[in-house]
C-alpha cells in the first residue's frame, strides 16, 4: 500500500501529540488550583432574612456562686466551732471556691487540714434551692430547681437554666419564635453569684473571650437585653468532614475524651483539655472536675492541690495550645443593654437578675457547601473538554469505534508491524 495513504492519519496523531505535549502543563497547573480551591473553600456562609418560621434559640443562663467570707466564717463556726484555728477558714476558702491555686495547702504538712472535700463543697456551696428562687419564664412561674439542672465546671458546680450538657439533651428545649415572641427569663439569687450568658451547647470557663459574665451582689438589680445572631447549618454541611467544615456538631467528640460533657463544643473542650493536662502532670485533677458520680478521674489531695498550684502558670500557657475546634451549633449573643453595678449599700436579701431577647432576629447567616463533589466533577470535566475537546460521549464513542472497526485497526497495525520489521531486515541486510 502506497505510503501517501497514511500521510493524512499521521499528521494529523503528529499533531494531536504535539496539542497534547503543550497543554499538559498548563493542564496540570490549572486543574492542581482547581483542587486546591476546593479544599480549601468548601463551606460559604449567606445571609439569610426570611425570618417568619424560624426558632431562635434562648442562650442558656449558667448561675455559680462567689466566694463570701462571711458566710465562710459563720459556717465554720458552726461546723468546726467557735475556737476552730483560723488556717481551716483560709483551706476552706481555696477548697470550696477552687481557682487553680491552693496557697494554705503547703501548711497542710504541719496543720491537719479537712481531708473530705465532697463533704466541704456539701456544706460549705450553697444548693440550688437555696440560691435561687422566684423563676420565670414569659411570665410563667416554674420550680426553679426543675430548669437550673447542676453542671460541673472549672468555678465548681453550677446551675445551668436552658443547656445541652446540664440536661443531656441535644435539642435547645427553651425556643422563641413567632408565637411565643422574644423570651425573658427572671430570677431571684440569694448570695454573691456571676452569671454567665452563653450558647446552650456551651460551659463556663476561666478567660473565655466572648461570653458574657456579670457578677451581681445581694440585694442589687441586674437587667441584660440581648440580641441574638445564630447559624444554620445547611443539611449539605452533613455530609462534609469536620476538618472540611472546619467546626464539630455535638456528637463528634475528640479522640480520647474524658467524657466530663455530653456533647462537644469548644469550651468544653478546653475544660477537658485543661483536666488531661493535670492528668499528665499531677496525676489527678480538681475535686471540682472529678466529680465521683460522673467520671473515675483521680481527685487531688492537698498534695496534689500543690502540685496544681506549682505548674498553673504552665497549664494557663498550654490550654491556649489545645487543639479544639469551634462548635458548628454556637450562637452569638451581644449585650444591648446592661444596667450599671448598683455600688451603694444593699437593703434586700436577694438579688433580682432578668434576662431578654431585645427582640426576635431577622436575619442569621447559613453555613452551606460552596462546592460539592458533583461541582468538581463538572469543573474537571470542563477543564478536559477545554484542553482536549474531550467528553464523555466522546470517550464512549471512541469505545464503540474501536469495536466497530477492531478489524480494521488489527489489520492496520499487523501492516506497520510487518513493514517495520522488513525494513528492519533490510537495514541489517545491507550492513
Amino acid at each position: 500500500m502506497n505510503w501517501k495513504e497514511y500521510l493524512p492519519w499521521a499528521l494529523r496523531v503528529f499533531l494531536y501529540l504535539l496539542s497534547f505535549y503543550f497543554s499538559l502543563p498548563f493542564f496540570v497547573t490549572v486543574a492542581r488550583t482547581l483542587l486546591e480551591n476546593f479544599t480549601s473553600t468548601s463551606v460559604s456562609f449567606n445571609l439569610d432574612t426570611l425570618y417568619l418560621n424560624w426558632n431562635t434559640s434562648f442562650p442558656a443562663i449558667t448561675v455559680c456562686e462567689l466566694y463570701n467570707s462571711e458566710k465562710i466564717w459563720d459556717i465554720s463556726d458552726d461546723h468546726f466551732g467557735s475556737e476552730h484555728e483560723l488556717y481551716i477558714d483560709d483551706f476552706i476558702s481555696e477548697i470550696a471556691f477552687f481557682r487553680g491555686i491552693c496557697i494554705s495547702c503547703e501548711n497542710c504538712d504541719k496543720l491537719k487540714c479537712p481531708d473530705n472535700f465532697t463533704m466541704l463543697l456539701d456544706v460549705f456551696r450553697s444548693k440550688c434551692n437555696e440560691l435561687i428562687m422566684e423563676c420565670s419564664y414569659l411570665n410563667m412561674f416554674f420550680d426553679c430547681c426543675e430548669q437550673f439542672l447542676p453542671i460541673p465546671t472549672e468555678y465548681g458546680l453550677c446551675f445551668s437554666f436552658n443547656s445541652h450538657q446540664a440536661r443531656k439533651e441535644s435539642q435547645v428545649y427553651y425556643k422563641n419564635n413567632r408565637i411565643t415572641g422574644a423570651g425573658h427569663l427572671t430570677f431571684h439569687a440569694a448570695a454573691d453569684v456571676q452569671v454567665h450568658v452563653h450558647p446552650p451547647i456551651d460551659v463556663p470557663f476561666h478567660f473565655a473571650e466572648g461570653m458574657i459574665r456579670e457578677t451581681v451582689l445581694v440585694g442589687s438589680y441586674k437587667e441584660l437585653i440581648l440580641n441574638v445572631i445564630e447559624v444554620f447549618n445547611h443539611e449539605s454541611v452533613d455530609e462534609l468532614n469536620y476538618e472540611e467544615r472546619r467546626c464539630r456538631y455535638g456528637h463528634e467528640h475528640v479522640e480520647q475524651r474524658l467524657g466530663i460533657y455530653e456533647f462537644y463544643s469548644y469550651s468544653g473542650c478546653i475544660v477537658e483539655c485543661t483536666v488531661a493536662l493535670h492528668l499528665l502532670y499531677c496525676n489527678c485533677t480538681s475535686h471540682f472536675m472529678a466529680m465521683p458520680s460522673k467520671s473515675s478521674l483521680p481527685v487531688c489531695d492537698y498534695r496534689g492541690l500543690i502540685c496544681l498550684t506549682n505548674i498553673n502558670e504552665k497549664i494557663l500557657t498550654e490550654r491556649k495550645s489545645c487543639d479544639c475546634m469551634s462548635s458548628c451549633e454556637e450562637p452569638e449573643y451581644n449585650i444591648i443593654f446592661n444596667t450599671a453595678d448598683d455600688k451603694q449599700e444593699a437593703e434586700r436579701d436577694v438579688s433580682d437578675i432578668h434576662v431578654a431577647l431585645v427582640e426576635l432576629p431577622t436575619q442569621r447567616y447559613v453555613r452551606r457547601v460552596a462546592k460539592t463533589h458533583l461541582d468538581l466533577l463538572i469543573s474537571v470535566g470542563g477543564l478536559v473538554g477545554l484542553f482536549f475537546n474531550t467528553s464523555a460521549l466522546r470517550l464512549v464513542e471512541t469505545v464503540f469505534l474501536i469495536l466497530e472497526y477492531r478489524r480494521s485497526i488489527y489489520n492496520w497495525a499487523k501492516r506497520i508491524y510487518l513493514g517495520t520489521l522488513k525494513y528492519l531486515q533490510l537495514l541489517i541486510g545491507l550492513k
